[in-house]
């Protein structure tokens, strides 16, 4: 793809195209190592004195994982305004309903949650739940055992599975993007 990829970088007609397709494959890249935090840390059971410490690490790590994804399409989204491939807004459009704007709600669950606790200015955004008998605005949950992250009524899928799913997804676009810039375009390097 290198070869490939200074079609793009020189058959582009923005300026920052070439650079927001490379952090675009950076925050893909990111979004793989967080995935790969969050399922490669030991189990720690809930009598051992470090649990807390551990849900809040894969608490971070999922955090992160959110940022990235929400990087990766932010600079797609630009990469697309470039004359040479606005004819794939379309597709990232897809990828957008598929992936981004669901994992977006996820990042913002982390980014504005002073904003959603009890008495605050943005509390009702947060739908009050039942788990268990017990009822509850304010609902950061976690299950490894079954991928997902939880927020309100908002559940994310963290598993491995579905980001490899997404990132298949997303490079499939990035190939696309390449392709679309032909070697004629670029000054037959």
């Amino acid at each position: 793809m290198n070869s490939d990829y200074r079609h793009l970088v020189f058959g582009c007609q923005r300026p920052a195209t070439a650079h927001c397709f490379d952090l675009a494959r950076r925050s893909l890249r990111a979004a793989e190592v967080q995935v790969g935090r969050i399922w490669s840390r030991p189990g720690v059971s809930a009598e051992n004195p470090q649990y807390v410490d551990a849900v809040h690490d894969v608490l971070i790590d999922v955090h992160f994982y959110f940022i990235a994804l929400r990087n990766l399409y932010r600079f797609l989204y630009k990469a697309v305004q470039d004359p040479m491939l606005v004819h794939l807004e379309p597709g990232l459009q897809v990828l957008n309903d598929v992936w981004f704007k669901h994992y977006a709600k996820g990042r913002e669950a982390f980014e504005h949650i002073d904003q959603r606790l009890p008495g605050e200015k943005h509390e009702n955004k947060l739908l009050e739940i039942s788990e268990n008998g017990a009822s509850r605005k304010v609902h950061y949950g976690l299950s490894m055992r079954s991928g997902t992250f939880l927020h309100s009524d908002l559940s994310f899928d963290i598993s491995q599975e579905a980001f490899s799913r997404l990132q298949a997804d997303v490079k499939q676009f990035l190939a696309m993007m390449v392709e679309s810039v032909s070697p004629q375009q670029s000054g037959n390097l």
